[in-house]
């Protein structure tokens, strides 16, 4: 039986993360492992650079998420626009948030994109390294029942050990490619899509080139 205190929560987590290389590998163990301790049917991760003007997105990791909620939320620039983390940056605290009581200044095509997407029960939290200047964002969705400070406690546990997994998995792509020329614009910009989960046909269109 998995232990209730928070430093043995968080060792069983870590541990069982020690195998965890690859993105894939990352997500699988979220669903094996991190759902365990906080039951929740959809996630995502960000990982970005932390600069003067705020963070900057570097990867996205989806798990079980719908990508086209991400699309929606864009803004004119192209950014990801979402209360939620703009909430997180002003208090620095485990959110939680229900969409059917959602907090009045919330953007309304933004829930309507959340609740059309079936988003509920949303709990997230973020670390912050200042030291590396790098920042991670993490958001569980669909959290069974009703969402109380229990998530908050959990998410105080949790979100630093994934965190610290997918600092690791990150870097360690980043190692092994570190011989390889740099990417060109174009190359960035289909790694971009990739990372949103879209298919070789949705890449075509968007970046205007050939299936083939």
């Amino acid at each position: 039986k998995r232990s209730e205190h928070p430093q043995s929560m968080s060792n069983d987590l870590l541990n069982s993360a020690v195998s965890v290389c690859t993105v894939d590998e990352f997500k699988q163990w979220t669903r094996d492992c991190v759902r365990k301790v906080l039951p929740h049917e959809a996630l995502l991760c960000g990982l970005g650079h932390l600069h003067a003007a705020g963070v900057a997105l570097d990867y996205l990791v989806l798990v079980d998420y719908p990508v086209e909620h991400l699309e929606a939320i864009r803004n004119r620039a192209g950014a990801i626009d979402t209360p939620i983390v703009h909430r997180w940056l002003v208090e620095r605290q485990p959110l939680l948030f229900d969409a059917e009581e959602p907090w009045p200044d919330s953007p309304p095509e933004w829930l309507a994109s959340f609740r059309r997407h079936d988003l509920r029960n949303l709990a997230a939290h973020a670390v912050s390294d200042t030291d590396l200047c790098l920042g991670t964002y993490h958001g569980f969705y669909r959290i069974p029942g009703k969402l109380g400070p229990h998530h908050q406690d959990l998410l105080r546990v949790v979100v630093p050990v994934v965190h610290q997994v997918l600092c690791r998995v990150i870097n360690y792509y980043g190692n092994e490619r570190s011989s390889d020329p740099p990417l060109t614009p174009r190359e960035r910009e289909i790694l971009h899509w990739v990372g949103l989960g879209k298919t070789n046909g949705d890449i075509a269109i968007l970046a205007g080139i050939s299936v083939d």
